[in-house]
């Protein structure tokens, strides 16, 4: 793969993780919630999310979408009730959760799976991979080398889009507030989330 088209890759990966989606919010409300550690977890959960969507599309997205049409629909399903969840549980927490390395490994896993289960039941990062990306490469001409030189860009700029995101949603945590503010910022963090997952079961 030549730099031209890499650079065009580059360019719909800076545009695909910017653009205000459901990734954004969620991560951004894991953010405000319990901190920018815990949303490192949430965003690679969603780099896992969009590297599967690139192998799928390099290996037939639009064939296995079709067959497994079904399958993804329960992803979407699953993946916007358990959004709610999570911000019903953040909604109703009264102090905000400050130190991420006071959880335990489960809590660490299921932040990582809910940010799995929002791209894989996001319509964004399918119309990307499934219309949008063939359109600047050609799949029968990617080698070994340049699928590995994809994913790291996938991993690159997303963390580095989304991780600006979310540090300055936590800097909210770092000004001093009363415990009346700490559960508005609380209440609006988990009413966001709750957002996000109706809206990808919506969609």
């Amino acid at each position: 793969m030549n730099i031209n088209l890499l650079i065009a890759f580059l360019i719909g990966m800076i545009i695909l993780a910017a653009t205000p989606g459901p990734g954004v919010f969620a991560s951004m409300a894991k953010a405000i919630s319990e901190g920018f550690k815990a949303s490192l977890y949430l965003i690679g959960g969603l780099v896992t999310g969009d590297i599967i969507f690139l192998l799928l599309a390099l290996f037939g997205l639009a064939a296995i979408a079709k067959i497994w049409g079904g399958i993804f629909l329960l992803i979407k399903i699953i993946g916007g009730i358990y959004l709610m969840y999570l911000g019903i549980k953040i909604y109703v927490s009264i102090q905000i959760q400050i130190d991420i390395d006071a959880k335990n490994n489960k809590n660490r896993f299921q932040t990582f799976m809910s940010g799995l289960l929002v791209t894989l039941g996001n319509p964004k990062p399918i119309l990307f991979y499934a219309s949008v990306l063939p359109t600047i490469i050609n799949f029968n001409e990617v080698r070994p080398l340049d699928i590995l030189m994809m994913t790291a860009l996938i991993a690159i700029v997303s963390f580095s889009v989304l991780g600006t995101y979310c540090y300055i949603a936590s800097l909210s945590k770092k000004v001093h507030m009363g415990r009346g503010w700490q559960k508005r910022i609380n209440q609006v963090a988990g009413l966001v989330m709750i957002t996000v997952g109706i809206f990808i079961i919506a969609k």
